[in-house]
């Protein structure tokens, strides 16, 4: 397979050539005001571009309501003016306000550049009629909803419909110096309806990211960045309280972030005394199963261009060669101070490079660090690339660690006429300090990811000895093998989609002997044309425990043995067009050698875009025959054991406005007898100038009592300045 991979790591290959839809930038020498009314004379000059057509809910038809798109440029500034008219303005869906909240359930009009004209990545930019505002970053077709550009929009409602101004500095882009087309799509949703109106590539097949057939921008070669320097300076204060451990101190903790773009394509990111105190809380959750679980990295500084060191189509499970969290927390989550931290990313011709170098300040017995990833893939075919990804440092040890790795990563719109045929196959190696053999692993899969019919076939290996120190990996030794395949009905009506579903899958150990399995079949999913959404599940487990395994969040111990269960499930999403949203979820079955009763409903109450008030609860009553294990690791004998878990979640969200927010967020998990209170006070002065208050407060509910933990409250400011 080696030489497969650097045949193609050096052959190029072109896009799809068909005819492309085409907008133009018109170039004026002073941009509009942005307040998003389309008053400005200096709109009359620019083209203005129709022509959406409706993908969803009937493909190919005439929208229901007119849209039309403008663009104009100067040297300094991309501006697009959105007027989507609307017959009944009173039914437009708009209830979210805040920067970044989700904005696909209300009216909006999304934008995606393809600033390199690769067809393969880009940027995503979203704006809803109330001035809230969403961005984005893809790799293909992977979405990472986590990079916060620095860009500006407003938008009105009026008589006719709803408008929007969107204003976005060519310095928040990387693109290519000089040329003057990129690539291009928008899409208008009408929400009342789940409509989508989309301008180019019109085909519920592909998403609105996947930019192989999207339309083109031309007039951008005016594009500036200046000197591509970008420094922002924070500081921010920290009080800690915690009666628990005894601790008591005030911190200040300056930090500098830099970004230098070295090309218009690739940009060097410095970051120094960076140690996290403000990062989102991770939501509660109790783990049924004998794996570790995989929480997302919520720290902005790795979240940034994230996609870059995405490897061989593997997506948050067990085999990820390079996960970000491994760096900066230490085995039990808590922070571990960065004194510096280095980042290439950026693309040079077909190249798409990714180099990350950390020095992590040493704790809890191990000594100071250095921790790097370097990740390099080159386009190839018309949609595909192949790569190689490299890691080196154990952020938990002082041992030697090092992991090797190479993937290709297929997709085309061409092997089946107006479908998409994708595929993935990555090998990889780890090499640890005083392990010999056994530290490969490789997988591979094919998909035809279309939306009538959408099916996958996956394999992978992961040996006794796989041990990636920057990864993911919990569970060794095995094979897996998986399969999926749904059918989709449009049946045109009030329906909006009927769904048929089943998947499998089969972990061995490498001999072959079956671990595990699952089987689970859907037989029915139905949404309606606003969005309201139930499902039917059932599935078939299989578990071979070869010893008596422990399931810590249980405090239980399941004899050895050889265990089939099933479970039946109910799942109902009504719309979130409407200010109050449900979801309920209800799942009975067997469970080892018992039983588990589950139930899940949330709510959300939105009465405004300036407030939402989420409450949400988790239950499982499990009984079974088990052994109980003390607080001392001791165990009790083996009976008939009740388990209860439950996991309280409230949410108070208020947002001033689209830059002005403030989100209180309260969990209780009677697992680990807790209870957790975030707070956070988000001031977007102008963007890339943010000021922050975040107060955590931990309480302990041990013995039914409520005792003070930790009070962690920091204050902080940050200011950005470019050059």
């Amino acid at each position: 397979m080696a030489w497969l991979f650097v045949l193609l790591f050096f052959v190029g290959g072109a896009a799809w050539a068909g005819e492309a839809r085409r907008a133009h930038a018109v170039f004026v020498q002073e941009g509009p005001v942005l307040d998003g009314l389309l008053e400005d004379p200096v709109w009359q000059l620019a083209e203005p571009v129709g022509g959406f057509t409706q993908i969803e809910p009937d493909e190919g038809a005439p929208p229901t309501q007119r849209t039309e798109v403008r663009f104009l440029t100067d040297h300094e500034y991309l501006y697009v003016a959105f007027r989507g008219w609307d017959t009944d303005p009173s039914a437009i869906v708009a209830n979210r306000l805040e920067r970044d909240d989700f904005f696909f359930f209300n009216d909006n009009f999304g934008m995606v550049l393809d600033t390199f004209h690769d067809h393969r990545n880009g940027y995503f930019f979203q704006v809803n009629p109330l001035g809230g505002r969403r961005d984005g970053t893809f790799e293909g077709v992977n979405f990472e909803d986590d990079w916060d550009g620095i860009w500006d929009a407003a938008a009105r409602i009026d008589d006719e419909g709803w408008t929007a101004e969107i204003r976005i500095p060519y310095q928040t882009l990387s693109f290519r110096k000089g040329a003057d087309t990129w690539g291009l799509n928008m899409v208008r949703r009408i929400r009342r309806r789940t409509e989508e109106d989309r301008w180019a590539d019109l085909s519920l097949e592909r998403m609105l990211i996947d930019m192989s057939r999207a339309g083109v921008l031309t007039g951008v070669s005016v594009a500036r960045q200046g000197l591509g320097l970008e420094i922002v300076p924070s500081l921010a204060l920290q009080r800690i309280d915690d009666p628990l451990a005894s601790e008591y101190r005030n911190r200040a903790t300056p930090t500098l972030d830099a970004f230098y773009k070295v090309l218009p394509s690739l940009t060097a990111s410095l970051t120094v005394n960076n140690d996290f105190a403000t990062a989102a809380v991770d939501e509660e959750r109790v783990n049924l199963t004998r794996f570790d679980l995989l929480f997302p990295e919520k720290r902005a500084f790795f979240q940034q261009d994230s996609g870059i060191f995405n490897f061989g189509g593997l997506t948050r499970e067990n085999g990820i060669p390079f996960f970000s969290r491994r760096i900066g927390l230490d085995a039990e989550g808590d922070n571990i101070d960065l004194l510096a931290g280095l980042k290439f990313t950026g693309r040079v011709g077909p190249y798409n490079l990714g180099f990350l170098d950390v020095q992590a300040e040493s704790h809890g017995g191990v000594r100071s660090r250095n921790l790097a990833v370097a990740r390099i893939s080159r386009n190839v075919l018309d949609e595909s690339t192949v790569g190689f990804i490299a890691t080196n440092g154990d952020p938990l040890s002082d041992d030697d660690n090092s992991l090797v790795g190479a993937d290709f990563n297929f997709r085309s719109n061409s092997v089946v006429s107006g479908r998409v045929v994708g595929g993935h196959a990555w090998l990889q190696r780890s090499i640890t300090q005083g392990e010999s053999g056994g530290q490969a692993a490789y997988g591979g899969q094919i998909n035809y990811p279309n939306d009538r019919i959408n099916w996958l076939l996956r394999f992978k290996e992961i040996q006794r000895n796989f041990d990636p120190a920057l990864g993911f990996v919990n569970r060794k030794g095995i094979r897996q093998y998986d399969g999926d395949y749904r059918y989709r009905w449009r049946p045109g009506t009030w329906l909006r989609t009927v769904d048929t579903r089943i998947s499998g899958r089969l972990v061995t150990d490498t001999h072959d002997r079956v671990e595990s399995g699952r089987v689970a079949l859907r037989p029915l999913a139905v949404s309606d044309i606003v969005g309201d959404f139930l499902e039917l599940r059932y599935r078939h487990y299989f578990e071979r425990l070869s010893i008596a395994t422990e399931f810590e969040d249980l405090d239980i111990e399941i004899p050895a043995g050889s265990y089939h269960f099933d479970e039946a499930a109910l799942l109902f999403d009504s719309s979130q067009n409407r200010p109050v949203y449900v979801f309920l979820e209800f799942r009975y079955g067997s469970f080892f050698n018992g039983h588990r009763l589950a139930y899940h409903p949330r709510i959300e109450w939105r009465p405004s875009g300036h407030v939402m008030l989420g409450l949400e609860y988790e239950e499982n009553r499990i009984e079974l025959d088990a052994k109980r294990v003390g607080a001392d690791g001791s165990l009790g004998p083996l009976e008939r054991t009740r388990v209860q878990t439950r996991i309280a979640r409230v949410r108070l969200n208020l947002a001033f406005t689209p830059n002005l927010s403030w989100n209180t967020f309260v969990q209780y998990n009677d697992v680990t007898d807790t209870i957790g209170i975030q707070s956070r006070f988000n001031w977007i002065i102008v963007p890339g100038r943010d000021l922050l208050l975040v107060f955590n407060q931990g309480l302990d509910t041990q013995d039914d009592r409520v005792r003070w933990g930790r009070t962690d409250s920091v204050i902080k400011l940050s200011w950005t300045f470019r050059f």
